[in-house]
This record gives C-alpha cells, sequence and structure tokens, in this order.
C-alpha cells in the first residue's frame, strides 16, 4: 500500500511539474526576445558610433588647423601638467605644420594617402581642391598623379 502511495505522490507531483512548465517557456521565449532586441539596437548603436567617429576622423584629416576649445577650463594654469605638456605638442607640431618643407627633407606621402588622391582625381576633382582633401601641396598632388601611385 506504501509503495502505491508513494508511486502516485510521485505522478501528480510530475504532472504538476509538467504544467508549471508550460508556464515557465514563456517567460524563457520572453527573455530571448528581449535579449535578441537588446543586441540588435546595442549592434546599431555601435554602427551609428563607427559612422560618426569617422565623419570626425575625416573631419580632422580635411582641417589641419584643428584647436580644441574647452570651456570647462579657460585658465592653462588650472590644467594638469600632462595636459598643457599634449596641448604644448599639438601647438608646436601645427606651428611645425605651417612652415613650408624643404623638397630634400620632404617626408614620404603615405600609401593611404595616395590611393585617396589617386580616388579624387578619378572622381574628377581640380587639384586644389585635393589638395585641401589630402592636406598635401598641390605640388605633391601632380606628382603623385604624374607617378600613378608609384
Amino acid at each position: 500500500m506504501k509503495l502505491l502511495d508513494l508511486s502516485i505522490i510521485l505522478m501528480s507531483f510530475g504532472i504538476l511539474l509538467i504544467i508549471v512548465s508550460f508556464f515557465f517557456k514563456n517567460s524563457s521565449k520572453k527573455v530571448e526576445k528581449d535579449v535578441e532586441e537588446l543586441s540588435i539596437s546595442i549592434f546599431q548603436e555601435t554602427n551609428n558610433l563607427k559612422r560618426r567617429l569617422k565623419i570626425v576622423e575625416e573631419e580632422l584629416l580635411l582641417e589641419p588647423e584643428f584647436q580644441v576649445k574647452s570651456k570647462t577650463t579657460p585658465n592653462p594654469s588650472v590644467q594638469s601638467p600632462k595636459v598643457q605638456q599634449v596641448m604644448q605638442a599639438v601647438q608646436q607640431a601645427a606651428q611645425a605644420s605651417k612652415v613650408a618643407p624643404n623638397p630634400s627633407q620632404a617626408k614620404p606621402i603615405h600609401q593611404i594617402i595616395v590611393s585617396q588622391v589617386l580616388e579624387l582625381n578619378k572622381q574628377g576633382l581640380s587639384v586644389g581642391d585635393i589638395s585641401i582633401r589630402s592636406n598635401l601641396t598641390e605640388e605633391q598632388v601632380r606628382q603623385v598623379i604624374a607617378n600613378g601611385g608609384r
């Protein structure tokens, strides 16, 4: 008799667990759907940030006179020494870029810039426009076009 009672109790407990499991499946599907929507939104945000970063990088490449103006620290003496060193280095680099390099001391043009110049030339842009976009002198642009990127 005890064996029969135990088997009935176990069977009824199993049936009860099966019925309860039907209710928990719906919540797991909802969690899976929420996780999927979250991953899609994170993917979209990441792509938006990458596009914005690319635009900013292109603007920085196109604007050699770019300077950061800080609204939070108008007094340079309040800035940390590391920030002051970086700002001095940026100012020195900007001043060095204003001075026209001697042709014998000119640095080689990076292959990415060369391919950009050739692509802009294919698109029909003028030498002056290509010079502005690539931060090269018009003479350098003419040399790149004449050499065909070699």
